[in-house]
């Protein structure tokens, strides 16, 4: 998936072990500073906050923040895990809540917050993680007016992702433009504000770049994540098969199906009616994968997927460090690299 031309790994000889080794160095620093960042009390307000950190996660948008800041030319006396600190936390924040809205009961295998602590203490827990994450943006002295405006922007562009996600699920007229700047402000913001927020905390320099790989690195891996809820395995996926055309889920693969809704025979039709009124029941799962796969949609989503890594990894050539490009391509092999 990922082109040699940019990164050029061979002439490099970089080894991913090393990489993959850097990132999971961040990834610890990152957990310990999220531990330190939680008062301990009141404990009604904190301790489901270090219910949902505790309950793991590979931390891929933080550690897009500590890799983003060392291509932006970060020292080894800069620190950028404030600023990680404050991407993650707004993430699990939008866990929390969302988890709410879907009346969700689990979530990596372990309870809900606001079933293991009731919709009260799940709301405000989350809502403090908001003020823990401007804390922690508040410890850097400079480049604090870029990081606190990157911080809000993100903030208000994933709830206006959102409210159109929820806005979707009682409309039929989706389309593909909808879609795309849906999951932009879902999903791409907060790839976006990881790099950007990474980029600020080593000084500001090449932001703009880094943004860019975030953001189409953020749609490629929505389209993905559409893509593998239909066609994964079980046990590598880690979550129900066909849960979207359970929920009825406005994903790509189901706009660009509703797309060819007047060639399809009436029998799929009704299936797709049923999968917008989420009505579809387990039954529907194969007819609905069978159908995508007869339509050409599921091969259209994995050009698409093509498409925006090749964007993301464009964006690259401005990162001036070869072994820095070389990092961010690791991770986007990484966060791409499942089974398609």
């Amino acid at each position: 998936m990922i082109s040699d031309t940019i990164v050029e790994p061979r002439h490099l000889d970089i080894e991913r072990a090393s990489i993959a080794a850097a990132a999971e160095t961040m990834r610890q620093q990152i957990d310990h500073a999220l531990s330190a960042s939680v008062p301990k009390a009141p404990s009604s307000l904190y301790d489901p906050v270090r219910y949902i950190l505790a309950a793991g996660g590979k931390r891929v948008r933080p550690v897009l923040t500590g890799l983003a800041a060392k291509a932006a030319g970060a020292g080894p006396n800069t620190s950028w895990i404030s600023a990680a600190v404050a991407v993650e936390l707004l993430h699990t924040f939008t866990l929390i809540h969302d988890d709410i809205m879907d009346k969700a009961e689990s979530r990596r295998g372990k309870p809900t917050v606001h079933i293991a602590f009731g919709n009260d203490a799940a709301i405000l827990s989350g809502d403090v993680m908001i003020a823990l994450a401007l804390e922690s943006l508040s410890r850097h002295s400079e480049q604090s007016h870029e990081l606190l405006e990157e911080f809000s922007l993100g903030f208000k562009r994933v709830c206006e992702g959102q409210a159109f996600d929820k806005e979707f699920e009682t409309r039929h007229d989706i389309s593909m433009d909808d879609y795309h700047q849906m999951i932009l402000l879902k999903t791409s913001s907060i790839f976006e504000l990881a790099a950007t927020l990474g980029a600020y905390a080593a000084g500001g320099r090449i932001v703009e770049p880094l943004r860019q790989f975030a953001r189409h690195t953020g749609l490629a891996f929505q389209m993905l994540d559409d893509l593998l809820d239909l066609t994964a395995d079980l046990a590598a996926f880690g979550k129900t098969i066909g849960g979207d055309i359970l929920e009825g889920k406005r994903t790509f693969l189901y706009v660009e199906a509703m797309g060819q809704y007047s060639k399809m025979t009436s029998g799929n039709r009704t299936l797709m009616d049923r999968i917008a009124a989420h009505e579809a029941t387990l039954a529907d799962v194969p007819l609905a994968r069978d159908l995508f796969d007869n339509l050409g949609v599921l091969q259209t989503t994995r050009v698409m997927i093509q498409k925006e890594t090749e964007l993301a990894q464009s964006a690259l050539q401005k990162v001036p460090n070869p072994r820095d490009r070389a990092a961010l391509v690791a991770f986007s092999e990484y966060l791409l690299g499942r089974n398609i």
